[in-house]
């Protein structure tokens, strides 16, 4: 795509302050994450780790993302914290995160910004990225989300619908973007979102459907502007109703039992994961992560040893599946089961991995030393 006219062919001060808004929100982004960096490498004992770590993904942070509002699923539904839904867009998860999101930022908020003008595109990113962190939670993909895609690929679908049905003005301004390119942009970019397990699809497809129907309706006249406008926050609020209580999603349940077990919550968690687990009954992966969770929180140790021996029944060399067992036998006070189940885990492990290393050498010491 080119430049709207007088923005590509000027300096970059003009090219700035015409796409003003998009530079501050792309500063912003940039702000948040070297915060987030900074006080997680702070807060770790392996600060070079984090920093080297930064660049793919900051899984070790996730408490210091937490803590500057990403979206926790468990800490919205449970503790009603619904706030994060509006912050969660200004932070990201990595370097590549960051700078992806901010370059396509840059590529569509300079076009919608000149077509609609700041505070349009404005209140097009704002409610594109609500909808796509509601749309994650009525998918409960994932236990948290975070980014700016939602707002950026809302933009990209509002200008998709200028670009196809804009009049006078709008249409004049967006007459350089071909259609062909941006609408296969979009077409790869939610392709790579069903085959790349870490992207949030649900918040890419509510944010991007969300910035279509807002530009839709603005293009109608007369009723049916009134009548499509009606439509759309119908929809809005039926996504927010789905979104609060996604009960037939087992995700939403685990997500759930693992903000109970944080509050210390035993029974409240248990349930939650029971209730998972009549979602998805003998799922190896989700019976794992249940017998996991029980095991890092020294609950029902019983219960949690069944459901791995579930999962390792239907994959008995699964290293996962593994290091659960032999930390639940830690946990259990049998650290000698415990140290071969992790030594297994240990030698069928294809790369060294810091949490099973943390359990075996936890699992060690408590050998050594049973009343440490």
């Amino acid at each position: 795509m080119e430049e709207p006219s007088g923005v590509g062919h000027g300096s970059w001060r003009t090219r700035v302050r015409a796409g003003w808004l998009s530079v501050v929100l792309a500063i912003a982004c940039v702000g948040l994450f070297v915060v987030t960096l900074g006080v997680c490498m702070g807060r770790s004992a392996r600060p070079g780790g984090v920093l080297v770590e930064s660049f793919l993904g900051l899984d070790s942070c996730n408490a210091t993302l937490e803590d500057l509002g990403a979206l926790s699923m468990g800490r919205v539904w449970v503790d009603g914290e619904w706030w994060r839904v509006a912050t969660t867009g200004l932070l990201h998860g990595s370097w590549l995160h960051l700078v992806l999101n901010v370059w396509s930022l840059w590529n569509v908020g300079v076009w919608a910004e000149a077509a609609w003008g700041r505070w349009r595109t404005f209140g097009l990113f704002v409610v594109s990225a609500i909808a796509g962190a509601l749309a994650s939670m009525a998918w409960a993909g994932a236990p948290m989300v975070v980014g700016a895609s939602a707002g950026v690929l809302g933009i990209a679908g509002a200008l998709l619908v200028g670009r196809l049905g804009g009049r006078g003005r709008t249409a004049e301004i967006l007459r350089p973007i071909s259609p062909v390119v941006l609408g296969t942009s979009l077409v790869l970019l939610f392709a790579v979102g069903f085959v790349v397990p870490v992207i949030a699809q649900a918040g890419h497809v509510g944010g991007f459907l969300a910035g279509v129907a807002a530009t839709w309706s603005g293009l109608q006249r007369g009723w049916m502007r009134w009548a499509t406008a009606a439509v759309f926050v119908f929809a809005f609020a039926e996504l927010a109703d789905i979104s609060r209580r996604p009960d037939a999603r087992s995700r939403y349940h685990v997500s759930v039992g693992l903000r109970h077990i944080q509050r210390e919550e035993p029974a409240e968690a248990l349930a939650a994961f029971e209730r998972a687990l009549e979602i998805e009954p003998g799922y190896p992966p989700l019976a794992n992560e249940v017998a996991y969770a029980l095991a890092l929180a020294g609950r029902d140790l019983e219960r949690a040893e069944e459901l791995v021996d579930v999962a390792l029944a239907a994959e008995p060399d699964n290293v996962n599946y593994l290091d659960t067992k032999g930390w639940i036998a830690c946990r259990a006070g049998d650290p000698v089961a415990g140290l071969e189940l992790l030594r297994q885990a240990t030698a069928g492990s294809s790369a060294s991995d810091d949490v099973i290393q943390e359990h075996l050498e936890t699992c060690t010491t408590v050998a050594v030393d049973p009343g440490s």
